[in-house]
């Protein structure tokens, strides 16, 4: 037995230890794949770290003079002091102006494969200089310079790598072509196979001395080799088994002296214990089988003694049985005492065995069925005692019971089952051997005829053959629908319920029950859950599933399929006049007119509220099936009478083709939808076809609504300063605070690109408080910088002047960063004052009582209403760019600026030119009469850090 045991200790350390090696190697494999995994992640990000100030610097580089480049390029690595360096590339690679550690042989790099990311053209290599780099290059959009570069740190890399947690591995970077970029250690050269095939994925893989991990990333062309010395693993297996299998020796010893002492001992202790396990066994077995108890009496002395079994059967506990007969006789029921004291009373006439059948009223309540027999027999001392058992016999008494009842029930059954069928409120049969042989009066009604009864009658007359077969089946089926054809009246389809009666004989009951007004119920329902309730074409959930097979069609037989999202111009201006009761009646039919419009090809929906979507499968040329666009336009430009007048429609149509634009339900209405809203903001009344430049715009306004809608602008967003100049002499007058979004996807960094945006997404109105109050709480540093009578100025949107309170706005501002009113201008466009004139020239004249001064923006570029000038309390006239920059090329512009500086001279208002950015400009501008300007002639817009060394003053005009 020891031996065995000491076997079985051994495998079980033996199973253990190499259980514990292969999950340490299985955990070795998943660190050095998912570190090769990290490492790939890290690099990634750290070339796309770079790309951002490429980017930048791809958006201002224009000049390819040297002094001018590595100008930029210092203020791009002052901004990013965590890359090493700048450099500007000609076509060949060589350098034309370079900013910290830049290296050197760019040519290679130059030709390395290009990537298009980010709207630009970036190559990524791996130098073959020595140390080895890696090398980001971005495009510009000049010939001079025709890129801009960057090196990724290598030591930044290796630091990365040391916090991976992979103490015995060996961490590399290669190029696709094999050169090491980096490693963890020096002087080790980390196995080397092709893996550039292995593209995105880390496959782990191992040989006789080492494990390895390989992965290429998905972007950028490198490749990270990751490996672990085999035996450097097992010697930490061997580390950590070494106590376990010497505890299992040690145990092993004891387990063997240990046995052999207590063998004898347990030996002779388990015969006697199993002789007398046997005998209670058996006793204790007949006892529980039987629910028998065992008890012995002495008339004499009125005592009792009980078994063990008695105290389940009785409810009481041993220590309140022993004792008295008394104690028993008061556990039967009060109507059966009587019974026991005369079975008691035969043992005075013989010693028995005698029985007697009585009820037990437990201590908890519940009521059992005993029999109790006896005997009196002598015992060792010559006293004559009762001995005998007891049974508990409920469950046999119960069923005694149930079988009397039944007995007298099962006469009753037959009659009151008839009367059941009679009394269920739907139609019933009864079909044996396949003919009708009971009807209640409901299926004599709904089946047969007044004169001729259903019994007796074939089933085939009324039921299919169908219901046939499963009515043979004994009405297994449960529950079936089948249509019924009556004696009289139209056949119906019914639900059946059908069950197996035994009588005797194999019958089927079937019960009927008429689901017509049901179905029709049900087709309502499915109507109203997939149409439009008012115009009743296919509503937007129908439309998709419609569309998702036609999809699914036209991939098979190679057809084409077109998606129109149609939406009515101005429809909201009919619902506003005239009601939506009309409203409706115009949509009702605008629906006929769109069918008559397709010639009852294709589907039509409504998407919702006045937008349609129709999908056209065709089979020529795109440009046939792009011919229905005008003719569903002259229907539903087509004269309507509305409410006694009569109304032109337009409408905007947004065109996508599957699955060039979608390859899937969704996507093809998004990007119609998309391209409907290009449609209306290009001037309504027109079509556009779907590109993916739109869904570009798209996601730039997404961007904008989920970057600059929160609390955190001043993470997204910096203002820029530009200087206004008095043109005789160059001193600074003022300066305007310009919006910048430096960390901006794609190109919504330039002004005329991102504001437009602003103002269409509705975020202008929280941004222009933004930059309200960044320009009022940076006017005592630009006070110190230029001087304290320097004004700043502040664009102030036409959303900001209709929808808030612009006055509220200025004062908090004003009071929480403690700027004067007076050092405050405000900038507004003409079209600022056209939407609500009158409250928007109140509110400029409280302003102009707060001291805050008002200057109007890009003057001659809007609607130029001479009334509302009149009436504006305006300090300032600003020309726009356009005018001054065509001063010496156009008459007409040189005409109307001339004109600009007359009407504000004789207004007095104080005139500033914009865009003047040569001194001929500057020149032609005082001879007219314009002292002001601004321009990059003077200053270019600058961070407010740089913006005292722009005031330098400019020549003086000659006389």
């Amino acid at each position: 037995m020891s031996a065995i045991v000491s076997i079985g200790v051994i495998a079980l350390v033996a199973v253990l230890q190499v259980d514990g090696y292969r999950r340490m190697v299985a955990v070795q494999r998943k660190q050095i794949s998912a570190a090769a995994n990290a490492l790939v992640r890290m690099v990634d990000q750290q070339i796309d770290s770079s790309l951002g100030p490429l980017l930048a610097l791809r958006n201002v580089v224009d000049d390819p003079a040297p002094d001018v480049l590595r100008q930029r390029l210092a203020e791009v690595q002052a901004r990013h002091p965590e890359l090493p360096g700048f450099v500007a590339l000609d076509a060949r690679g060589g350098v034309l102006a370079a900013v910290g550690t830049a290296g050197a042989d760019w040519a290679p790099a130059m030709r390395a494969p290009p990537l298009s990311l980010l709207g630009a053209t970036v190559r990524v290599a791996i130098g073959t200089t020595t140390p080895p780099s890696m090398r980001v290059l971005v495009a510009t959009r000049a010939a001079e310079p025709a890129a801009i570069g960057t090196l990724i740190d290598a030591d930044g890399v290796r630091d990365g790598m040391t916090h991976m947690m992979l103490a015995r591995g060996t961490l590399a970077v290669f190029s696709p072509e094999g050169r090491l970029f980096v490693a963890n250690r020096e002087g080790i050269s980390p196995h080397w196979h092709d893996a550039w095939n292995n593209e995105g994925h880390a496959p782990a893989d191992e040989d006789s001395d080492h494990f390895h991990a390989r992965v290429a990333s998905a972007r950028y062309p490198f490749v990270v080799v990751v490996t672990v010395d085999r035996a450097g693993v097992f010697e930490e297996w061997m580390r950590q088994a070494q106590p376990s299998m010497l505890g299992g020796l040690a145990l092993i010893v004891l387990l063997n002296v240990g046995a052999g002492v207590f063998t004898r001992a347990y030996r002779h202790q388990v015969r006697l214990v199993e002789a007398l396990s046997r005998t209670t066994r058996h006793l204790g077995d007949v006892q529980r089988t039987g629910h028998i108890g065992l008890w012995e009496a002495d008339l004499s002395t009125g005592t009792i003694a009980w078994s063990g079994h008695v105290h389940e059967i009785t409810g009481f506990p041993p220590e309140r049985m022993e004792g008295r007969q008394g104690t028993y006789f008061k556990l039967i029921h009060p109507e059966d005492q009587p019974g026991m004291v005369a079975w008691l009373r035969r043992f005075e006439q013989g010693d028995g065995p005698y029985d007697v059948e009585h009820r037990l009223c437990r201590p908890d309540g519940r009521e059992v069925q005993v029999v109790l027999r006896g005997a009196r027999i002598t015992d060792e001392g010559g006293a004559s005692i009762l001995t005998g058992t007891i049974t508990e016999i409920t469950a046999l008494h119960e069923t005694r019971l149930r079988l009397r009842d039944s007995d007298r029930d099962l006469a009753a059954s037959e009659a009151a089952y008839r009367q059941l069928l009679a009394r269920v409120p739907l139609p019933l049969v009864i079909v044996r051997d396949g003919l009708i042989e009971y009807a209640n009066l409901f299926a004599e009604r709904r089946l047969g005829r007044e004169d001729r009864s259903l019994l007796g009658r074939d089933a085939a007359d009324f039921l299919d053959s169908e219901t046939l077969e499963a009515i043979g089946r004994g009405g297994e089926s449960g529950n079936i629908t089948a249509w019924l054809e009556p004696e009289e009246g139209m056949p119906f389809e019914a639900e059946l319920a059908l069950s197996q009666v035994r009588d005797g004989s194999r019958g089927t009951l079937v019960i009927m029950r008429d689901v017509t007004e049901q179905r029709r119920y049900e087709e309502r329902l499915n109507h109203q859950a997939t149409h439009d309730e008012l115009t009743g074409l296919p509503n937007r959930r129908s439309l998709r599933e419609t569309l998702q097979r036609l999809i699914a069609r036209t991939a098979l037989d190679d057809s084409g399929l077109m998606v129109l999202f149609i939406d009515l111009d101005h429809f909201k201006v009919i619902n506003d006049a005239l009601g939506h009761a009309l409203g409706d009646q115009v949509l009702r039919d605008i629906t006929l007119r769109l069918g008559d419009a397709l010639f009852g090809e294709g589907h039509v929906g409504r998407f919702g509220g006045d937008e349609f979507v129709a999908m056209l499968p065709f089979t020529g040329p795109v440009a046939q099936a792009l011919q229905v666009l005008p003719r569903i336009q002259a229907a539903i430009e087509e004269p309507l009478e509305v409410g006694g007048t009569v109304q032109r429609l337009r409408c905007s149509i947004g065109v996508a083709f599957a699955t060039r634009d979608g390859a899937d339900a969704d996507t093809l209405i998004r990007n119609a939808d998309t391209a409907m809203y290009d449609a209306k903001r290009s001037g309504r009344h027109t079509w556009k076809r779907y590109s993916p430049d739109m869904h570009a715009v798209a996601m730039a306004r997404l961007t904008v609504l989920s970057r600059l809608s929160g609390a955190h602008l001043d993470d997204e967003l910096a203002l820029v300063w530009q200087t206004q100049h008095a043109g005789d002499d160059g001193r600074v007058i003022g300066v305007e605070a310009l919006l910048r979004w430096p960390s901006a996807p794609g190109d919504l960094d330039m002004p005329d690109r991102l504001v437009p945006l602003l103002e269409e997404t509705g975020a202008i109105v929280q941004i222009g408080q933004w930059v309200l109050r960044e320009a009022c709480r940076q006017q005592r540093r630009i006070a110190q910088l230029l001087g304290p009578d320097c004004r700043i100025a502040v664009n102030i949107s036409a959303q900001q002047l209709v929808n808030a309170d612009l006055v509220a706005e200025v004062r908090r501002a004003l009071e929480e960063t403690g700027a004067p009113a007076s050092s405050l201008e405000l900038e507004l466009t003409e079209s600022a004052f056209m939407q609500e004139p009158e409250r928007a020239i109140q509110t400029l004249h409280e302003l102009r009582a707060m001291g805050v001064s008002i200057a109007l923006d890009d003057f001659g570029t809007g609607y130029s209403n001479l009334m509302y000038l009149s009436r504006l309390p305006l300090d300032k006239v600003k020309i726009d760019r356009h005018f001054t920059s065509a001063l010496l090329q156009e008459d007409v512009d040189a005409s109307i600026c001339r004109s600009i500086v007359f009407l504000a001279r004789n207004l007095r208002l104080e005139v500033v030119a914009e865009g003047v950015e040569t001194p001929w400009q500057r020149r032609w501008l005082m001879a007219e009469g314009c002292t002001a300007m601004q321009g990059w002639l003077f200053s270019r817009p600058v961070p407010l850090d740089e913006l005292g060394a722009q005031v330098a003053p400019a020549d003086p005009v000659a006389s």
